[in-house]
């Protein structure tokens, strides 16, 4: 377990929002008319398991430059993950919030939503649990047809149906060709 938040001197309440799945957000704390949605890994960064730590982040080809187009045209972007190798005692929630840290100097993500939880805690935040993508529209201030999410599991399609966000399932290679689909690129 390593890692601890805000070592590399960001304040992420000035920069990003990141919120754990049984946490409240705000209402409409960052109205954005269109919302973009990505699971992390295997989306926007390669799937190597339990991603935790910096070295080990690889961005998918063309993750950056669609997080930087979808901010050209005024999307507000979140990430939506399941943490399940916090729950599993993997590696630190402080680990994970550290690597956040890091990726909010890559891109400009405006939410964080992670669910921390194992498999085998049942909890409804976990996808396909709709309860992640209902929090950050609700953070946004957006209703379910004002947004995508990207996914890469069968999970995030499910959970991205449930909350009425159109879904668009990526199987790798260069997330820019998903997008285009959109009229993003």
């Amino acid at each position: 377990m390593d890692g601890e938040p805000g070592q590399n001197g960001v304040d992420l309440s000035q920069s990003m929002r990141i919120v754990r799945c049984d946490q409240a957000v705000e209402e409409a704390v960052f109205l954005a008319e269109k919302v973009g949605l990505f699971d992390r890994d295997g989306v926007l960064n390669i799937d190597h398991g339990y991603v935790f730590k910096q070295e080990k982040f690889e961005w998918v080809e063309g993750a950056k430059e669609v997080l930087i187009r979808c901010r050209e045209v005024g999307y507000g972007i979140g990430i939506i993950t399941n943490q399940s190798g916090i729950g599993r005692g993997y590696y630190s929630e402080a680990a994970f919030l550290n690597l956040m840290e890091w990726v909010s100097l890559e891109v400009d993500v405006d939410l964080v939503v992670y669910c921390p939880h194992a498999p085998e805690a049942d909890c409804p935040g976990r996808k396909p649990g709709v309860r992640m993508v209902e929090m950050a529209l609700q953070y946004f201030g957006a209703a379910g047809d004002q947004a995508f999410l990207v996914g890469d599991k069968e999970t995030d399609i499910e959970a991205a149906s449930k909350a009425g966000v159109k879904a668009h399932r990526f199987l790798g290679g260069d997330l820019r060709e998903v997008v285009k689909d959109l009229g993003i690129s």
